[in-house]
């Protein structure tokens, strides 16, 4: 089946991004194939063209790029008992093998999950890695409940928004850090105290937390430890050598990752179907201008919400 993607041939710049032609096989075993309707867009998506995550893809090129998507389903493999063709789903791609920025897909089954009917393919596709990493600091790790005091960092971005709707569904108070420019927004959504990322001062003279999640990467560790109640966590999503050395040894620093909470896709999708949370959407834009809009928010172009590419019927 050939199909059109966002593609590169080799690790690198944006520059090294085109769209091209592309054989899709049919899925294996456990496997589906999805025919996309939108793609939203994150930073993994850059990170792994760059060459940050190679160690963790297959050595085959071209490779396509994107993760997240909602879609069709059109077949799937033998063992697939929760999606049969026609289903709208939503999911994500194998770190191995990205590849959402196209007509169609074959990812594995256990990275999908149906869409509810009461969310468009739009919002659904922002879902996937930023509610799953969410589920998996807050919920899993963190066991956040209507008992804990709660500091999100980059509380109005994708994956701090998604477990802010999270912390708070439990009823716990949270705290957040984001730019001034988001600031009213992020007491819209019910973080209170807001804290402008500049600002060391009024943080550091605020009651200790039973949980802090680090959305942004902007708080160092120790700092972050001193904000801590004695049996608090802090959380990470930003690793490298070190903080996963620190990860395995310490009880007060964990770092987690989206394939952990990617088998709470059903879960997920029931709190979307709520209202539970919400995705906010920034920007809408063709796939025919992937390229561009990539390159836009990569080079640091501001969107107040998740960037998605639609897919022509």
């Amino acid at each position: 089946m050939k199909i059109k993607r966002v593609q590169f041939n080799h690790y690198g710049a944006a520059s090294e991004m085109y769209i091209g032609e592309y054989d899709l096989p049919q899925p294996k075993q456990n496997e589906v194939l999805v025919r996309v309707k939108a793609a939203a867009i994150n930073p993994l998506d850059w990170r792994q063209r760059q060459g940050e995550m190679k160690l963790f893809m297959d050595r085959k090129f071209p490779k396509g790029i994107g993760n997240d998507f909602a879609g069709v389903v059109e077949s799937v493999g033998e063992n697939v008992r929760h999606v049969k063709a026609g289903d709208e789903v939503f999911g994500t791609m194998p770190i191995r093998n990205p590849g959402a920025f196209a007509d169609a897909l074959v990812t594995q089954a256990r990275f999908v999950a149906k869409k509810p009917s009461e969310i468009s393919f739009a919002e659904a596709a922002c879902l996937p890695i930023p509610a799953a990493t969410a589920w998996a600091a807050i919920l899993t790790k963190a066991k956040v409940s209507a008992h804990s005091r709660v500091l999100i960092t980059g509380c109005t971005g994708s994956v701090g928004a998604m477990a802010t709707q999270l912390s708070i569904a439990t009823g716990a108070k949270v705290a957040g850090t984001c730019s001034q420019t988001s600031m009213n927004n992020a007491q819209l959504a019910g973080v209170s105290p807001v804290f402008d990322y500049n600002d060391k001062i009024s943080l550091s003279n605020t009651e200790p937390f039973d949980v802090i999640f680090d959305t942004a990467g902007k708080l160092d560790i120790k700092r972050g430890l001193s904000l801590l109640k004695p049996k608090g966590v802090f959380i990470d999503i930003n690793p490298n050598a070190g903080r996963i050395l620190r990860g395995l040894l310490s009880r007060r620093y964990k770092l987690v990752f989206a394939t952990m909470g990617m088998k709470y896709l059903p879960n997920i999708a029931n709190f979307a179907s709520q209202g539970t949370l919400k995705p906010a959407i920034g920007l809408k834009t063709s796939f025919l201008d992937a390229i561009e809009t990539i390159k836009a928010i990569e080079g640091g172009q501001r969107v107040q919400g998740k960037t998605v590419l639609l897919f022509q019927e």
